[in-house]
């Protein structure tokens, strides 16, 4: 979410709370990996969702602009399903 807010609007709005929340989820989690290997993983997601986002660009591009003008979710979908 985060990476793609930056990439499609130049900004992330809502990206501290998703990091407070996945923070949450690793707390709970009953295998404890520690802060070292929190971040990595977290880095690894970020950098997972960039090159995703970067390897399917138009459909991106596409549902950026969909984001932009309040398309419905089965419109958006429909973007994510074509070609």
């Amino acid at each position: 979410g985060s990476v793609a807010e930056i990439l499609g609007l130049g900004d992330a709005k809502g990206g501290e709370n998703d990091l407070l929340l996945l923070d949450g989820f690793f707390r709970r989690s009953q295998d404890f990996i520690g802060a070292q290997k929190q971040q990595e993983l977290t880095r690894w997601g970020a950098l997972s969702s960039y090159n995703l986002i970067n390897d399917n660009a138009a459909k991106f591009d596409e549902l950026v602009e969909a984001f932009k003008t309040q398309k419905s979710v089965p419109e958006c979908i429909a973007i994510l399903e074509s070609r």
